[in-house]
C-alpha cells in the first residue's frame, strides 16, 4: 500500500514539473516580441563525413524524437537556446510549429519516457554548437546555411519558402 502511494506521489511530482515547463514556455511565447527573422534556410549538419542526407521525413522524425540512430549510429541532437529566433524560425520550417508547442512536446515525450528533448547548447552562436558537436563524432545539430563553417556534412537543408 505504501509503495502504491509513493509511486502515486512520484508521478503527481513529474507531472506537475511537466505542467510547469509547458505553463512557462507558453508565457514567454506569448510575451516574446515579433522581431523579423534573418535567415531563410536552416541546414542540419554534423561534422561526421559518414553520415548520409536526409529526407525530408528523416530529418523531422530525427527533430520529433522520432529517429535515435542513423545508419547504425546512436546520434545526439542540439537544440538553440529557447529565446533565439534561430530555435523558433527552424520548428516552424520543419515542423510548422511554434517554440511553445514544441516545448509541450518535448515534456510529454520526456515525461513518458519515450525520448529525450534536444540538448540546448547554452550560447546562441555558431561557434558554442561547433564546440558540442566536436566532442562526440554522432552529434547532430542546425544552423542558418550561410553560418555553416567548411568542414560541415550537410544532412538537410530547410526553407522558409514554400
Amino acid at each position: 500500500m505504501e509503495q502504491t502511494v509513493n509511486k502515486v506521489k512520484l508521478v503527481k511530482r513529474r507531472l506537475i514539473s511537466c505542467l510547469t515547463v509547458v505553463g512557462l514556455a507558453l508565457v514567454v511565447s506569448l510575451s516574446s516580441d515579433s522581431r523579423a527573422f534573418a535567415a531563410n534556410e536552416y541546414a542540419v549538419f554534423t561534422l561526421n563525413s559518414n553520415f548520409e542526407e536526409l529526407s525530408r521525413s528523416k530529418a523531422r522524425m530525427v527533430y520529433r524524437g522520432k529517429a535515435k540512430s542513423l545508419q547504425g549510429k546512436r546520434i545526439e541532437i542540439s537544440d538553440w537556446p529557447e529565446d533565439s529566433s534561430e530555435r523558433s524560425e527552424f520548428y516552424r520550417y520543419l515542423l510548422g510549429k511554434d517554440i511553445a508547442q514544441m516545448n509541450a512536446y518535448w515534456a510529454s515525450l520526456s515525461f513518458s519516457g519515450k525520448a529525450r528533448p534536444p540538448k540546448e547548447i547554452g550560447d546562441a552562436s555558431v561557434t558554442a554548437l561547433i564546440h558540442w558537436l566536436q566532442e562526440k563524432p554522432n552529434r547532430i545539430g542546425y544552423a542558418p546555411l550561410d553560418a555553416l563553417p567548411q568542414e560541415a556534412k550537410i544532412l538537410y537543408v530547410v526553407s522558409g519558402e514554400k
